[in-house]
């Protein structure tokens, strides 16, 4: 007899199984629930391209190496118009002289995932390879940063830029969730800056998180703390879940090499990731806490609306 959790965890492992035979490419997914360690796994040893996710590493290693003093995050530094770099990201539009604070552009590489910024994060920590022996520290050996944001360098392979099996970066995840990446200071200050990204068109896309509710003073049935990245034809999305009732989980997904190659809102990559995200919403929030927090897609209000 099958018990009721492991029924469950059959059940939104089978639903992902059914998106990922339909989808035109690859999907991988890890997750965890914070407070039974339960998990919802679909190919999550495969490595696969991180895009954009890799800053989320990056961030880590730059925060490791300023509680070790080896630099200042209120130090402020001077970006220079050389060093610009296109794709996501504002700082490219500025022009030079510009003098953030180190914080400042680490809060950037994630907010808006500026490839400036993370291109200045990687200048001050000395390239990739610190960022690497970071997540080595860490017992994170499939999470590799293979270069700098130069699509010179990466071209049409975005795995030129990052890989990583979704089980490391969902443990990532989790590492900062429990205060244990580190310490439980560099964990809490990478929790606080991951919660500032303001991409939640992925996995907390069809989820009623919103990334303005504590600004503006919102209650919030559930808050995230990720890092998402987009490449043509990939789609990548890790992160913290909690719930305003208590609980939560980490997660990482990963599609790639999608037939949509387009960046509209509705590509394929993306619509996947945030139909799977929904599917974990509902599956880990608690029964007695009412309706999970969860929209239906565009398809399927107009389906409704023509019955």
């Amino acid at each position: 007899m099958i018990d009721d959790d492991l029924a469950g965890t059959k059940d939104v492992v089978g639903a992902i199984a059914e998106l990922a035979e339909r989808f035109s490419g690859q999907l991988a997914v890890s997750a965890v629930d914070l407070s039974t360690g339960e998990r919802v796994d679909w190919r999550p040893d495969v490595v696969m391209p991180t895009a954009s996710v890799i800053k989320e590493p990056i961030l880590l290693a730059l925060l490791r190496a300023a509680e070790a003093g080896r630099l200042d995050l209120d130090t402020r530094v001077t970006l220079r118009e050389s060093e610009r770099v296109g794709g996501s990201g504002v700082l490219k539009v500025f022009g030079g002289g510009l003098q953030p604070t180190v914080r400042d552009v680490a809060t950037l590489m994630i907010n808006v995932s500026d490839n400036t910024a993370t291109n200045k994060v990687l200048d001050l920590l000395g390239g990739p390879e610190p960022v690497n022996v970071a997540m080595a520290e860490l017992g994170l050996n499939t999470i590799r940063l293979h270069n700098f944001v130069d699509f010179e360098v990466i071209g049409e392979d975005v795995r030129r830029l990052g890989e990583a099996s979704v089980r490391e970066l969902c443990e990532l995840g989790r590492l900062i969730a429990t205060r244990q990446a580190f310490s439980p200071t560099v964990s809490a200050t990478a929790e606080e800056i991951l919660s500032t990204q303001q991409y939640l068109d992925q996995a907390m896309r069809y989820t009623l998180a919103n990334p303005y509710a504590r600004e503006l003073g919102l209650a919030a049935p559930l808050t995230v703390a990720s890092k998402t990245g987009f490449f043509t034809g990939t789609r990548v999305d890790a992160g913290i879940v909690r719930f305003g009732t208590g609980g939560g989980f980490t997660y990482a997904m990963a599609n790639h090499e999608a037939a949509d190659t387009s960046f509209l809102p509705e590509a394929e990559g993306s619509v996947l990731n945030g139909l799977v995200g929904r599917l974990l919403v509902e599956h880990w929030w608690p029964a007695d806490a009412g309706p999970p927090p969860v929209v239906p897609t565009a398809y399927e209000v107009l389906r409704q609306g023509a019955q």
